[in-house]
């Protein structure tokens, strides 16, 4: 049993002083939401999505990143959310986020220290726990990454 709520305060927690270098903000919300799972994988998944907020949503008119952090329980499902509000990702692009290697911007990537490993890895451990990754986008209002998982059956 996993907590979803404590997993993405704990990694909030642990990338604040990343968030604080780069002088951004990270609002979480979370209720608990309880999964099956292996913790550490989805430790992983949401420092993944939250890294990449943290390094791609930088608002082009501001400057600033702000990044929200939700976990609910839905139905029968955890739900983890992370929002930026940077530049977004154009149509093209989103049915191959989650391809291994692929890259929107290769330079920014690689300047970022970027592999195009991170998003397939996010659906790879949603997958391993039965769950989906859902990505949405419009240019110019940022991107979020949403996980649905399903909750731990109380048996």
């Amino acid at each position: 049993a996993v907590d979803l709520a404590d997993v993405a305060r704990h990694v909030v927690e642990t990338l604040g002083p990343l968030a604080a270098r780069r002088g951004a903000t990270i609002a979480l919300a979370a209720e608990p939401a309880v999964v099956a799972g292996d913790r550490d994988e989805l430790v992983r998944m949401t420092e993944n999505l939250v890294e990449n907020a943290l390094k791609y949503g930088v608002d082009p008119a501001s400057g600033a990143t702000r990044v929200e952090v939700g976990v609910s329980a839905e139905g029968r499902d955890a739900r983890l959310s992370v929002r930026d509000f940077g530049p977004g990702v154009a149509p093209e692009h989103l049915p191959r986020l989650t391809e291994r290697f692929y890259r929107v911007d290769p330079g920014k990537s690689r300047a970022e220290g970027g592999t195009g490993l991170g998003l397939a890895l996010v659906k790879h451990v949603a997958a391993r726990h039965g769950g989906r990754l859902t990505v949405t986008s419009r240019l110019g209002e940022g991107a979020a990454f949403a996980v649905a998982i399903p909750l731990r059956s109380s048996d």
